[in-house]
């Protein structure tokens, strides 16, 4: 399940960092805790766990500013009102969330404060073998080199067996127990890419989320396969660092 939130500034020319994605995920367990502090406490401790991973298993989208202009390394929202959203396959993550919303007079980003105006529960999609995303935060995978660095994933690499053995963990780890089907094919839009490319801009992004730079990619691809996976990627997020505003998707 996903909420769309809208949230009103309450100062003016409210400045909001370049990179919000760690204050944005504060938020987000504040929120929580204004419900439960015992879950928010789990859920950012623990989460759900398998083989010695953890996963939070909600994500969120970037935040859709109307008008700002850059100040240094902040923006200088000109217009109040922002929106983003917030997705989940837990069940009790969206009742304690929506409860937490209720609960809270302000709202807390990077030191700029708001106030909620909106909260909307989106429908779902109807989910099939084959669907075309995009992306809504920057989608993320990486690997280790000869060197033991991190790599992070181009589209010119494979990315199918990254994102299939990343979402069959995630499925693991919130239902103890393997999906029906456990194929998935991925395919970048690399004519989007290569356009954005002719024009002088790149789709991917670097985020700086306290000290560490993550690169990821905002563009539409094509997913095939399971249609539990596909379902799970939409509602917990593709790829990696999803509690931190990576990989969430809506249908192209």
């Amino acid at each position: 399940m996903r909420v769309n939130l809208t949230l009103l500034a309450r100062e003016r020319a409210a400045r909001l960092p370049l990179n919000y994605n760690h204050a944005v995920a504060s938020l987000i367990y504040g929120t929580l805790g204004n419900s439960s502090t015992d879950f928010a406490a789990r859920l950012h401790d623990e989460g759900f766990n398998l083989d010695g991973r953890s996963f939070k298993l909600f994500t969120f989208s970037r935040l859709n500013i109307r008008r700002s202009r850059l100040a240094g390394d902040h923006l200088l929202l000109q217009d109040p009102k922002i929106s983003f959203q917030i997705s989940s396959p837990f069940g009790d993550f969206i009742e304690h969330f929506v409860a937490g919303l209720f609960a809270s007079e302000s709202f807390n980003i990077a030191g700029a404060h708001f106030r909620l105006t909106e909260a909307e529960t989106l429908p779902a999609p109807v989910f099939s073998e084959q669907m075309s995303f995009r992306a809504l935060s920057p989608i993320t995978e990486s690997v280790r080199d000869e060197q033991d660095r991190i790599r992070y994933l181009a589209p010119e690499d494979d990315w199918s067996e990254f994102i299939e053995r990343n979402l069959k963990r995630k499925y693991r780890a919130l239902y103890g127990t393997d999906p029906a089907k456990g194929k998935l094919n991925w395919k970048w839009d690399r004519a989007y890419i290569e356009k954005r490319a002719e024009q002088g801009h790149r789709a991917s992004v670097l985020i700086d989320i306290r000290g560490i730079k993550i690169r990821g990619w905002l563009a539409p691809f094509v997913v095939e396969g399971s249609p539990e996976l596909i379902e799970l990627g939409y509602e917990a997020g593709f790829g990696s660092r999803n509690s931190m505003g990576f990989g969430m998707v809506e249908v192209a």
